[in-house]
């Protein structure tokens, strides 16, 4: 059970990661070279499939950690407990940072400004589009730390933790 559990959990950490490193090297360069109508339907459909591979990931990693992870090991004495906790921080700011990305700032880039807008107004709409792209693209790049972090923690926990 053990085997299987530690698969799932390395399968679901590759999945986040990559996924997440994807968005980063392989999508943001192909944006700059479509047509804007383009990028913004096919942005649309990543960030709602993401969204979903992310938090199944999340969920099946939490998961298979929980069930696997001693539960006597995990107080702050140790370097064990104190890197387990921090592993499960980690856990928790991601699980954070996909539902803000999926329900907050995803949402904020495919806002349809309306035809009847004044110029000064089409101006403020587009500068609005133009910092909620950079916000998401810091949220991403925050994700893409805090998830190697986590996979560092979690691959020194074997030899008894790092912290």
């Amino acid at each position: 059970m053990r085997v299987v559990l530690g698969f799932a959990f390395m399968l679901a950490w590759a999945l986040y990661l990559g996924g997440s490193v994807a968005m980063e090297l392989v999508w943001r360069p192909v944006q700059r070279y479509l047509p804007p109508g383009q990028v913004n339907v096919v942005c649309q459909r990543m960030g709602r499939r993401y969204r979903w591979i992310a938090l199944a990931s999340l969920a099946v990693a939490g998961g298979a950690s929980a069930l696997v992870l001693p539960r006597s090991r995990f107080t702050l004495s140790s370097a064990y407990g104190r890197t387990a906790w921090a592993c499960a921080a980690c856990w928790a700011l991601l699980a954070l940072g996909v539902m803000t990305m999926a329900w907050l700032a995803h949402p904020a880039l495919h806002l349809r400004h309306d035809a009847s807008l004044s110029g000064a107004e089409l101006a403020a709409a587009r500068q609005r589009t133009r910092r909620a792209i950079r916000r998401m693209d810091v949220l991403l790049r925050a994700d893409i730390a805090v998830a190697l972090v986590a996979v560092l923690l979690t691959v020194s926990l074997p030899s008894g933790g790092l912290l």
